[in-house]
């Protein structure tokens, strides 16, 4: 009687503990479960933010783009007159003409930056995607610095002494003032040294503007190409 009634209390003990056991475990999983949704929450929230980070870059390329293609043109034309056998005025016309700008890519980088920082990006579940945004931000990183290069390398031709005569003539245009060509007697003669080197200044520009648009063009591309994997708003579904 006495051994029974050891072996009741045993089985419901050992009952007991597996039914503790169990709840802790159903617990623990749905613990985890309700974190892993938290976390792929607020993954999906930093993945729709990349995207809005995304257009934005899509707009600031489409606007290089067209910046870049009218700065092309510009020169083409200042060569097509600089080639012409060229009046006074002519020439003063294309000594006004705004040619130089300089053009910098600056990507929106903010997202990203803050899925590196607390480590969101290295914990994304899809790997592939992962390594498609670490590929585009490098390639914005790689073609930023080439483009600010090339800005630079065209910046140092302008600041060269044999320029320094045209800046004044062009500023003094700018002022609405008489150009001097007694002082500038180059102005007068297609075939001067001045006119050669401005000549060299536009065609270096020339390139200058046409790579950048190449590598503005491919950023784009990319990122176009990206923002298609990214979740969107429920108000763009």
């Amino acid at each position: 009687m006495k051994k029974n009634r050891f072996t009741s209390y045993l089985l419901y003990a050992i009952g007991e503990i597996i039914l503790v056991v169990v709840g802790i475990l159903i617990a623990v999983l749905l613990n985890n479960q309700n974190n892993e949704s938290k976390l792929q929450k607020v993954e999906d929230l930093s993945l729709i933010r990349l995207a809005e980070d995304l257009k934005d870059d899509i707009t600031r390329y489409e606007f290089l783009t067209r910046r870049l293609e009218g700065r092309i043109t510009k020169c083409d034309s200042t060569l097509n007159l600089l080639t012409a056998q060229n009046t006074l005025d002519d020439r003063l016309g294309i000594i006004s003409i705004h040619l130089i700008n300089f053009f910098l890519i600056e990507g929106n980088t903010t997202t990203y930056d803050e899925m590196k920082n607390t480590g969101r990006l290295y914990s994304m579940k899809d790997k592939v995607l992962r390594a498609q945004i670490i590929d585009y931000y490098k390639d914005l990183s790689k073609w930023s610095t080439y483009v600010a290069r090339n800005n630079q390398q065209l910046r140092n031709m302008t600041i060269q002494q044999g320029f320094s005569d045209y800046w004044v003539i062009q500023r003094t245009i700018w002022n609405d003032q008489k150009v001097s060509t007694i002082k500038y007697p180059w102005l007068l003669d297609n075939y001067s040294r001045e006119i050669k080197d401005l000549e060299a200044l536009v065609l270096k520009a020339k390139g200058v503007f046409k790579s950048n648009e190449f590598n503005v063009s491919l950023l784009q591309d990319d990122a176009e190409e990206l923002l298609k994997k990214l979740p969107v708003t429920k108000s763009e579904q």
